[in-house]
């Protein structure tokens, strides 16, 4: 008891201190610096790889601008599959429908993943737009979603039920985060940098079209259909940040929670994934650092709180208890 009060003190203050440092800079992103530019935008000018107005990409934010997402996207094609076989633990009148629930969950997760990846950009980068692009990804999407569904049969029962409660938060919060993020994106627009180094490749200037995070551009002056002014906040990042889940995961499994030393280990490998994503972020003329501290913050805090209502109590629920008794 007093063992779990000393860590719930030591994670309110680790949290609060975090919190903090990310609010102080925001506040400073508000200023302007001593040539009367805003600091957030002298970071990308500093940061940025762009030539002479030319982008390029480097391998470092090539990297995370694919692996970035896979934490959240992933999710449903797992976490609805392994729900898909757990149906025995609702009464029978719901098990047909909540199968099909999960069902249409998981192809919905491999449409998503087939494409808003970055692939599916590199796909179309090659050439194949249009009817056979959306035609091969579809196809792709539902065959995954077939396979993964016949795989699910081989998750032991026992794994299923002891994941029962968590695969239903996991899912929960990449729902809510991601329709916080993307409705966000639309009230909220901003113009990417990489699309103010465009217009200064084309010799205008672009940084004049820069607004500071407080403030939505919502005159949205359309100079390109491909400026899509979704800068704010950060969805690669707000992605990133559902590796935290393997956090609450080390509370879950038994095998996990017996090795002590696993769950620093964890939070800090959880912690330099989001760090290297915002850092990649800003370098690949995507974002500004106050997207991806916003992108983090929003994603961290749904992730906490639903983790909080979820898990109030240290257990799984009741059904998949008793179910695990019952196997004993």
């Amino acid at each position: 008891m007093i063992e779990q009060k000393r860590n719930k003190i030591i994670s309110i203050a680790i949290h609060g201190a975090v919190a903090a440092v990310l609010v102080g800079i925001l506040i400073m992103l508000c200023f302007k610096n001593s040539s009367g530019e805003y600091i957030d935008l002298a970071i990308n000018k500093v940061l940025s790889k762009s030539i002479n107005g030319n982008w390029a990409k480097t391998s470092f934010a090539f990297l995370f601008s694919i692996i970035a997402e896979y934490p959240a996207y992933f999710i449903l094609p797992i976490f609805a599959v392994m729900l898909f076989y757990s149906d025995d633990l609702l009464p029978e009148k719901y098990r047909k429908l909540f199968k099909i629930a999960m069902a249409g969950l998981s192809v919905i997760g491999w449409v998503i993943l087939c494409f808003k990846s970055e692939v599916a950009d590199m796909i179309q980068a090659k050439g194949l737009d249009g009817i056979k692009f959306y035609a091969l990804m579809g196809v792709l999407a539902l065959c995954a979603s077939g396979l993964g569904l016949y795989l699910g049969k081989y998750i032991p029962k026992k794994t299923r039920y002891i994941l029962f409660k968590f695969a239903i938060f996991a899912i929960c919060y990449l729902l809510v985060a991601l329709a916080v993020n993307q409705g966000m994106k639309m009230i909220w627009p901003r113009m990417r940098f990489r699309d103010m180094l465009k217009e200064n490749g084309l010799g205008h200037d672009g940084f004049s079209y820069f607004t500071p995070w407080f403030t939505p551009d919502r005159t949205r002056v359309e100079l390109d259909a491909a400026y899509h002014y979704s800068s704010f906040p950060s969805g690669h990042t707000s992605s990133a940040t559902h590796i935290f889940l393997l956090c609450t995961l080390y509370r879950i499994l038994p095998s996990w929670r017996e090795k002590k030393w696993l769950k620093y280990v964890l939070y800090a490998s959880c912690s330099a994934f989001v760090l290297l994503t915002a850092i990649s972020r800003i370098c690949d003329d995507a974002h500004f650092l106050s997207d991806v501290i916003c992108g983090f913050l929003i994603s961290y805090t749904i992730y906490k709180i639903l983790d909080k209502i979820f898990f109030a109590k240290d257990d799984n629920f009741a059904v998949a208890r008793r179910a695990l008794q019952d196997m004993r």
